[in-house]
């Protein structure tokens, strides 16, 4: 496979052909925020936030889906790239309820850390996006996408991992939405109600049905799910000696993902 030199903030790196910036950076260590990237799911530069500089072409490109190519010039914090990202972050919260306190997700939003480490607080865009009703008819799984963020995750795990296909998008411009066949209730879809596209969900439009926000948890303890053999790895979240949510580990399931 042939290498391929570029230089990465300033530093001379090397990666393989077919690498995309993205890739590289995390291989070597550098932080880029993403939303819709997951390395198991196929990148679709969807959500813009890992928007990065080719200082060559002066050109911003998503770094999840740009390949490396010899004598790139990239740089991933410049002035530029941050006044894109806060930029991106504020669209998305003009379309985001003012929910988090209440949230499932909590502190472990991912829009909202990304929005915080920006240092994006005081949002001036008007708000466009009419709240949609809570979906809670099925017994596993609530759907508020007055939180979608459009990353298409869930579309895609549904479709690439589990081989489904219960939820595609639907509709177009502000009425885009992922959703079942004819909008149809997901236990009349193909979904088989694993959760996988529940603990894909990056801001709480998807969410675990009955459980209740009792903040964040005080710690997690590492352990093994004991329903069959496959021991698959998991985090427990406690508080006051109480279990208040589980957290999937990717470094030790069984699938990898959930």
């Amino acid at each position: 496979m042939r290498t391929i030199t570029i230089t990465l903030n300033g530093v001379e790196v090397s990666g393989y052909e077919g690498m995309t910036i993205l890739e590289l950076a995390k291989e070597i260590g550098i932080e880029i925020p993403t939303l819709c990237y997951d390395s198991h799911l196929t990148s679709v530069g969807a959500c813009r936030i890992c928007l990065v500089e080719n200082e060559k072409t002066k050109a911003l490109v998503a770094s999840c889906v740009t390949p490396i190519s010899s004598g790139m010039v990239i740089n991933t914090n410049s002035p530029r790239v941050i006044e894109a990202r806060k930029t991106i972050v504020e669209l998305m919260l003009s379309n985001h309820p003012d929910s988090c306190m209440v949230c499932d997700e909590g502190n472990h939003c991912q829009l909202r850390k990304i929005a915080s480490d920006l240092g994006v607080r005081l949002v001036e865009f008007e708000r466009l996006r009419t709240p949609l009703p809570i979906k809670e008819l099925n017994p596993f799984i609530q759907r508020d996408l007055s939180k979608c963020i459009l990353c298409g995750k869930c579309v895609r795990v549904c479709q690439e991992f589990e081989i489904i296909g219960a939820i595609d998008y639907s509709f177009r411009g502000y009425d885009s939405k992922p959703s079942t066949l004819h909008e149809k209730p997901l236990e009349e879809s193909e979904c088989t109600f694993c959760g996988t596209c529940v603990s894909m969900c990056p801001v709480g439009a998807l969410s675990e049905k009955g459980r209740k926000y009792r903040g964040s948890p005080e710690k997690s303890v590492d352990t093994t799910c004991s329903f069959c053999g496959c021991g698959c790895g998991f985090y427990l979240e406690t508080k006051d000696d109480e279990i208040i949510g589980i957290e999937t580990k990717d470094n030790n399931s069984f699938n990898g993902i959930s």
